[in-house]
């Protein structure tokens, strides 16, 4: 793994994974980046907490498919406290809830990893990966995104990173 500033990136036989935390700042850029939509989490009530959000960027280099499960993905902390990422369904109990639903509820279709991935050779996916906030507390968080196939070959994929509050 190599870092080039808050990205750290995988490089392994047959795939690169490229992983990049995202700041509250940096969520609301990914969504301008997009102009076709809406950014989910500028319609949640004020005072909600926003998740914990990661870039993820999967390159298939290789001739075998890449099978990677995100909902199988595990934030843990330096207590060893472990968190799953956000469902489908979790995200569609906060979202159905608020003003046009429908636009929030698009926009993570298109955005987020939820769902059970399959990436044929030379073919890239990317797309965000949610967590609940780390706990006040929580100085280091590593991503693990276990449930990670190059073809048969389960993959090891562990990503450190320090969070940093705005004081």
């Amino acid at each position: 793994m190599r870092a080039q500033g808050d990205l750290v990136i995988a490089t392994l036989q047959g795939a690169a994974v490229t992983v990049q935390p995202l700041t509250p700042e940096g969520l609301d850029t990914y969504y301008l980046r997009r102009p076709s939509l809406a950014n989910p989490f500028k319609m949640l009530p004020k005072g909600t907490k926003r998740p914990l959000a990661f870039i993820v960027r999967i390159q298939n280099l290789g001739r075998d498919r890449i099978n990677f499960d995100p909902s199988q993905a595990l934030l843990v902390d330096q207590r060893d406290r472990r968190t799953g990422a956000f469902s489908y369904d979790e995200l569609y109990g906060i979202f159905s809830e608020i003003d046009q639903p429908a636009r929030a509820l698009q926009a993570l279709d298109e955005s987020i990893l939820t769902n059970f991935l399959v990436i044929p050779p030379k073919i890239d996916r990317a797309g965000l990966l949610l967590f609940p906030p780390p706990e006040p507390e929580a100085k280091a968080v590593i991503l693990d995104m276990n449930s990670f196939y190059i073809g048969s070959a389960e993959q090891v994929l562990l990503f450190e990173f320090e969070i940093h509050r705005a004081p």
